[in-house]
């Protein structure tokens, strides 16, 4: 009884998956769509963009120029991952881009000190998404098994 009922609630949970990461694809052929990376960095609000034609990097600035340095180049992170160059990535794979400014850059330290970037591809939100749903499948089933014990140990006392 127990194995049928896991498997229906896995089966219920891939479908639930599915349907969401269908969701997110559907929510991608609505956006703009630009032929770079750099047009959809320009794009950003508080972000500008200097250059980057022929495939090079641009020159972006996100807070202006820095205090230490004259460095204004921001910290790039795609996916959690931080990177030096994002020339490589697709905008039509790019679900949503970030830009955080001020204190929010302060979990970077020194790093985040011109602006963080922070670009989110769209396999890696439907992968985040696709482990909530299992963790939260996970806990609810660990809740049901726990209250099935408890009416078995309750039963067994009856007896």
């Amino acid at each position: 009884m127990k194995k049928l009922f896991i498997s229906l609630i896995c089966i219920l949970g891939l479908a639930c998956v599915t349907s969401s990461a269908q969701s997110i694809k559907d929510n991608s052929k609505t956006k703009t769509k630009y032929t770079s990376i750099v047009e959809l960095l320009r794009g950003i609000p508080g972000v500008t963009v200097k250059g980057g034609g022929g495939g090079t990097m641009p020159d972006v600035t996100v807070r202006g120029i820095g205090t230490n340095t004259d460095a204004t180049q921001p910290l790039f992170v795609v996916d959690d991952v931080i990177t030096d160059n994002i020339m490589y990535l697709n905008p039509d794979d790019v679900h949503h881009v970030e830009a955080l400014k001020d204190g929010t850059a302060a979990i970077y330290g020194v790093q985040g000190a011109n602006g963080v970037i922070m670009i989110y591809t769209n396999t890696f939100v439907e992968n985040q998404e696709r482990a909530a749903e299992q963790a939260r499948l996970a806990k609810e089933l660990a809740k049901r098994e726990k209250q099935e014990a408890k009416e078995a140990k309750k039963s067994a006392k009856k007896k």
